[in-house]
């Protein structure tokens, strides 16, 4: 590639975004190009677990907060309510449903509500108390052999890798095969044969494995 095809592409992503990749690659121009395309491959193969995690784990929790309760919106009881933060997600969710002309219903509610309100269910809520409302009684039986905090730790990790793939921010730094084992060990407490198809067919391996050769020019990018 000419100095002038770099150039341009740099303007396109922007000096300030394509930085950390320049100097990750010691200045050379070229290979940090390949890695700023292998970040997105990367990006890209751990959507998948990550999308799977979060959906599992919501329906999990709501099913198990559901039974508990006894209806489907057990937010709405007293006893079971969240947190004030918690709630304010409940009204802003229902909210932006009604104003999309969309159904407000429970199963919608959860849909629509992010992946760290989820989270936040495992955490001990601050005045909400959620050791003793949802994980004691409840939530505890989803994830057996794990206690809470370990669980909120590595969610709060997992929260944190899903929202810079999903805001398109870069993964690179972090250790991402270990990343991946976090994610499908989550899966797995809730959705076991979930959790396979990702140990049987995920790129995501082959994609971090690719990682030398492409940055070497080895192996073409892909986009």
């Amino acid at each position: 590639m000419t100095a002038n095809g770099e150039k341009e592409l740099i303007e396109a992503i922007s000096q300030e975004r394509f930085q950390p990749f320049l100097e990750e690659c010691h200045g050379d121009v070229a290979v940090a190009l390949r890695l700023y395309a292998w970040d997105a491959e990367a990006a890209r193969a751990l959507h998948s677990p990550l999308r799977d995690l979060e959906v599992s784990l919501r329906n999990r929790i709501h099913r198990q907060l559901s039974g508990k309760f006894g209806q489907a919106d057990w937010w709405n009881l007293r006893r079971a309510a969240p947190n004030d933060w918690a709630m304010r997600e409940i009204r802003n969710a229902r909210a932006k449903l009604a104003e999309h002309d969309k159904g407000t219903a429970p199963c919608d509610i959860v849909a629509a509500l992010s992946f760290g309100f989820w989270v936040g269910l495992v955490s001990k809520g601050g005045s909400g108390n959620y050791e003793m409302k949802y994980w004691n009684p409840a939530l505890r039986h989803c994830f057996k052999g794990v206690s809470r905090t370990d669980l909120h730790r590595q969610l709060g990790i997992m929260q944190t890798l899903r929202n810079r793939v999903a805001h398109h921010e870069r993964v690179y730094h972090r250790r991402l095969d270990e990343d991946f084992r976090t994610a499908v060990a989550l899966t797995a407490l809730v959705a076991p044969a979930l959790a396979a198809r990702h140990e049987k067919y995920s790129q995501v391996p082959a994609v971090l494995a690719r990682r030398a050769r492409v940055l070497s020019g080895e192996e073409e990018i892909v986009l």
